[in-house]
C-alpha cells in the first residue's frame, strides 16, 4: 500500500512521517512499514495513528507495541519492540497539532475567497429578476381574456336565416 492509495479517512499528512517510517522487512524481504502493518491487522491506518496521537505517550509506545508484536514477522525481534515504538511514538504530531487539524477540518478554510461565491448569489439573483421581469411583460402584452360563452355559438346573419312560413 503506497501513500497514494491509501484511504486517508479524512485526515491529512501530519501523520505520514509515523505511518511509513520502515520498521523492518517481513518474511518475503519487502520493506515493513506502520501502514502496511496496519493494513494487514485490518485497522485503518491513519484513525490508528489519530488514536495513537491523542495517547499519552507510554500508552501509545505500548499500543503499538502489542500492535508490533501480533504481526508473525521473524525480523521483529520482541525484544526490540519496546524501544522501536517509543521511537515511532516520537514520530507522531502532538496534540495541540492536531487540535488546530481538527478546527481546519470544520470547512472554514474552504470558504476563504468569498468573491466567487458572492458572485455566483449576485448572478443567481439578478437571472431571477431577469425571468421575473419576462413574466410580467408577457402578462402586460397578452390580449385580455374574451367571453367565452360567446364565441362558442355561430354567427348567422338575419338575412341568412330561411323564412319561415306561418303556420295555419
Amino acid at each position: 500500500m503506497n501513500a497514494a492509495s491509501a484511504p486517508r479517512s479524512g485526515l491529512g499528512s501530519e501523520f505520514d512521517a509515523f505511518l511509513f517510517a520502515p520498521i523492518g522487512d517481513d518474511n518475503n524481504g519487502l520493506p515493513l512499514r506502520i501502514v502496511s502493518l496496519l493494513g494487514r491487522l485490518d485497522l485503518d491506518p491513519w484513525a490508528e495513528a489519530s488514536i495513537l496521537a491523542r495517547l499519552p505517550t507510554e500508552a501509545a509506545a505500548q499500543k503499538l507495541t502489542s500492535l508490533l508484536a501480533a504481526l508473525p514477522v521473524a525480523s521483529l525481534k520482541q525484544a526490540h519492540l519496546g524501544t522501536m515504538a517509543t521511537h515511532l511514538v516520537a514520530l507522531l504530531p502532538h496534540q495541540t497539532a492536531l487540535a488546530g487539524r481538527s478546527l481546519g477540518m470544520l470547512g472554514t478554510d474552504s470558504i476563504s475567497h468569498p468573491r466567487p461565491v458572492m458572485r455566483a448569489i449576485g448572478f443567481a439573483i439578478w437571472l431571477i429578476w431577469l425571468l421575473g421581469l419576462q413574466v410580467i411583460m408577457a402578462r402586460r402584452d397578452a390580449p385580455p381574456h374574451a367571453d367565452t360563452t360567446q364565441l362558442s355559438a355561430p354567427l348567422v346573419a338575419p338575412s341568412d336565416r330561411p323564412a319561415m312560413a306561418p303556420t295555419k
